[in-house]
């Protein structure tokens, strides 16, 4: 990997863990893009990278909001099993569609999610 594509990789790691912790908005909505615009990744490798990815900006922001006791964890049991539910669903899915509706089918999703957050 060259050395430009290692700082790429860092900064779109950085962003993404930075949105993440801000927002709780970080694994589709910015780190897909940033793949997919700055690393070049097809859409199918963005979308499994991101997810790999998750892991890791998920246990950072999760020690922090631990400590200062923002999470609600009788939720949490129930929102992990449907979420890996859900995830297993959509990876499985995700196979099926072609790339071109899957990119179209993201941007629009990051449309209507932006739309929503402008109204709510």
């Amino acid at each position: 990997m060259s050395r430009g594509r290692r700082a790429a990789a860092f900064f779109t790691g950085a962003a993404g863990g930075l949105f993440a912790g801000l927002t709780g908005v970080g694994g589709g909505a910015i780190m897909i893009p940033l793949l997919t615009g700055l690393l070049g990744l097809p859409q199918r490798l963005a979308h499994g990278t991101s997810l790999a990815i998750l892991l890791f900006v998920g246990i950072a922001g999760f020690v922090v909001y631990a400590l200062v006791d923002e999470i609600t964890w009788e939720l949490i049991p129930l929102l992990a099993l449907g979420s890996m539910t859900g995830g297993l669903i959509g990876a499985r899915y995700l196979q099926r569609i072609d790339e071109f509706w899957l990119t179209n089918l993201f941007a629009l999703y990051l449309l209507v999610i932006g739309a929503r957050m402008l109204v709510a």
